[in-house]
């Protein structure tokens, strides 16, 4: 593992989401300082410094051709997933009630979370796979003890907006330890196929999946099994 300060990047991304949530309120900085300063422009000013053009650093996150198809395919069965997890657990999700207390926490209007969940969809999961399947691995190495403190990193601030959501200790443990298994598979699939476009495309579908359950929910709908 490398010296400590080589590490700042991979602890300041927790320590940021959960204080932007449970010390500021805000989902803003999440986006703003996490998502778009921390997982995309960090990591493309330290190729600027090295002279790497912007191509060369996508190319080295693992962003190429290779793996596009059987990614954008995954894709899809993980944004089943949390649907058929709607439909079989629906005691482990907010009710509306508990949902719409969580955005209005965040400063984001329930009956129009358009804007923000839009950002999610497109942003979140690409940004995060960049950051942290792409960029960290290449800064900090692919040594399994590296590569499973970066999973429990990644995991650690999942706690936080899943100790919101989730209404009960069960739906909060099975939540988490879902995020931490995709972590693991992510990572997986990074090291195993050398290209980033699986663990990306299946993170985004994830999250498309996730935020449809939310809409669902927000419409007081069910999924019937």
């Amino acid at each position: 593992m490398r010296c400590r300060g080589e590490w700042i990047p991979a602890v300041a991304a927790p320590v940021l989401v959960a204080a932007s949530l449970l010390w500021w309120g805000r989902i803003e900085p999440v986006f703003l300082g996490y998502h778009l300063g921390l997982c995309l422009v960090w990591p493309w000013l330290a190729a600027r410094r090295s002279a790497v053009s912007w191509r060369d650093h996508l190319l080295s996150l693992g962003l190429g051709r290779r793996g596009l198809v059987p990614g954008a395919v995954l894709g899809v069965a993980f944004a089943a997933a949390p649907l058929a997890a709607y439909a079989l657990l629906p005691e482990i999700f907010p009710t509306p009630e508990r949902l719409r207390l969580v955005l209005a926490g965040w400063h984001l209007d329930p009956d129009a979370p358009g804007p923000a969940l839009l950002f999610l969809a497109l942003i979140n999961g690409p940004a995060e796979e960049m950051f942290w399947r792409g960029w960290l691995p290449l800064r900090l190495g692919t040594g399994r003890v590296t590569l499973a403190t970066l999973a429990v990193l990644f995991t650690s601030y999942h706690s936080v907006t899943i100790g919101a959501l989730a209404p009960n200790a069960g739906g909060q443990v099975l939540m988490l330890a879902s995020v931490l298994l995709a972590a693991i598979f992510w990572t997986w699939t990074r090291q195993r196929w050398s290209t980033l476009w699986p663990a990306l495309l299946t993170h985004a579908g994830a999250t498309v999946g996730y935020l449809a359950v939310c809409r669902l929910i927000l419409q007081g709908a069910s999924v019937t099994p």
